[in-house]
């Protein structure tokens, strides 16, 4: 048997690999299994967002990231008059996350990074072109059986958790019975991805939905000089003809020609809306897509995986460093899967709208439309009610990014810590039994810091979790120290202050 460690995960995708450079971050040691002997060269997900990025700040790769992306302007959508029906505009400015709200990237790009990013860690181990074939639990830990593919050869190793971020047929959900849920959605499109080689008149920097119910089809500025159009399936197509040069060219004529760009890259893809229950048995959890799949619309897939890894990294750490019970685990679904159910809705609601194919139907929609403001906002959903319990917004919510007094931005300053900020004469009248409470649970105390986005909340004092999820706020010296009843950390008899 291999050597064990703290935590073994099936995948090295984004979500796979952004949990290990999490777990490694906060001094774990990992072993990724990964199934593909190469990485995955061409594009996939194109999207994500601020606090995506912010996610990747506290892995201390985002400067390397960066560079390889685009500032998406936000999304139009075109009926067959070419009138703009509905418009969806992301702002030009550094948002509350202290990063843009939309960035366009490639894939090859992001993965090359994080991977590259785990080299860093010497606790970190990859097993490529490997796969889990297998699991054991017992009360400490789990084995993971695998099977190198190049040789047929089987060993296995041990840790005290295994995450299965082994994407949308994840064999992991399948091993610990784990069954998927169908939302409803399941419609294929081409997907089409180009290297442009001169410029082309009317290709905008942003994204345009063509609501066209002959063929609804999206057109995608991407990273550099490569472009995305996706073509909905209709009735009638024959789908290996439409994936040919000669039937990819077809479907571009309107906008290009192949003077004007190569393709890279043309594929049939279903687009599913699917939510697993549970995700996790034991000492086994998913994540990912293998814990949902969600439509393309809202860009939000490899989003939802990244939150995922952000969640449930600091409370494996907390666990298997003995800071906190493992019913701490037990929040991990409870939090992440409502709100992924709203991005996945949301997306079917946006959907309904592009997929829209009866002529009838889309003269409605356009004049429904046309009665509304034409404007979407994106959604910005609260955790399930996990730590924060029933407490009332802004627990729950994603917290700002605030800079603080010396100029840094609170993420860098406070690590993968919790942090409470607030008024100095709040923050300063807790008792000794609470300031002993914050050094369990290795909190970071900013007295005097982010004062303005505490207005905007309408608090006095607000914990931030490592995730950067807010715990809770209060008003008073009392109601504060009631609040750090919930930071999860062991029980303790204390001494009165």
């Amino acid at each position: 048997m291999s050597d064990s460690v703290d935590v073994i995960i099936a995948g090295l995708g984004p979500t796979g690999a952004t949990l290990a450079n999490l777990l490694c971050a906060m001094d774990l040691s990992v072993c990724v299994i990964e199934a593909d002997e190469t990485m995955y060269t061409l594009p996939r997900a194109t999207h994500f967002d601020g606090e995506v990025m912010r996610v990747f700040q506290s892995i201390g790769l985002a400067d390397k990231i960066k560079p390889d992306t685009h500032v998406n302007p936000g999304m139009t959508f075109i009926n067959p008059q070419h009138d703009v029906i509905l418009r969806w505009p992301r702002p030009a400015d550094v948002g509350p996350q202290n990063w843009h709200g939309s960035y366009r990237f490639h894939q090859p790009a992001l993965e090359i990074a994080l991977r590259q990013g785990l080299n860093r860690f010497p606790g970190a181990r990859v097993l490529i072109g490997c796969e889990v074939i297998a699991l054991e639990q017992d009360e400490d830990g789990v084995v993971a059986q695998y099977r190198t593919r190049k040789t047929g050869e089987t060993d296995t190793v041990r840790g005290r958790y295994l995450v299965g971020c082994d994407g949308g047929r994840s064999p992991v959900r399948g091993m610990i019975g784990s069954e998927l849920e169908d939302l409803g959605s399941h419609e294929q499109w081409i997907v089409v991805d180009l290297l442009i080689k001169r410029n082309v008149e009317g290709l905008t920097d942003g994204t345009v939905q063509f609501c066209n119910p002959e063929r609804p089809t999206t057109f995608m500025r991407c990273v550099g000089n490569r472009r995305r159009w996706e073509f909905m399936v209709m009735p009638g197509d024959d789908v290996r003809e439409l994936v040919t040069p000669a039937g990819t060219w077809a479907l571009l004529s309107p906008w290009l020609t192949p003077h004007d760009a190569d393709i890279e890259r043309s594929v049939a893809y279903f687009f599913h809306a699917m939510m697993a229950a549970p995700w996790r048995k034991g000492r086994v959890l998913l994540a990912g897509d293998a814990a949902h799949q969600t439509p393309p619309f809202l860009g939000q897939g490899l989003c939802a995986g990244i939150r995922d890894s952000s969640n449930l990294a600091w409370k494996l750490a907390s666990v298997v460093k003995g800071k906190a019970p493992t019913t701490l685990l037990d929040s991990y679904e409870v939090e992440r899967s409502p709100h992924v159910r709203r991005f996945i809705e949301n997306a079917m609601q946006i959907g309904s709208i592009i997929q829209t194919t009866d002529p009838e139907q889309a003269r409605k929609r356009d004049e429904d439309l046309a009665k509304s403001e034409r404007l979407i906002t994106s959604i910005d959903p609260r955790l399930g009610p996990g730590l924060h319990g029933t407490a009332p917004a802004p627990a729950g919510a994603i917290s700002h990014q605030p800079i603080l007094s010396d100029g840094r931005a609170l993420d860098d300053v406070v690590g993968h810590r919790f942090v409470v900020l607030g008024h100095h004469d709040l923050l300063d009248k807790v008792s000794n039994a609470t300031r002993r409470r914050w050094d369990e649970a290795d909190l970071l105390c900013l007295p005097g810091e982010g004062l303005d986005y505490l207005d905007k909340i309408g608090a006095r004092s607000v914990i931030i979790r490592p995730d950067r999820y807010i715990l809770g706020t209060a008003n008073t010296t009392e109601d504060l120290e009631r609040l750090c009843e919930l930071l999860p950390i062991f029980e303790r008899k204390m001494e009165p202050s």
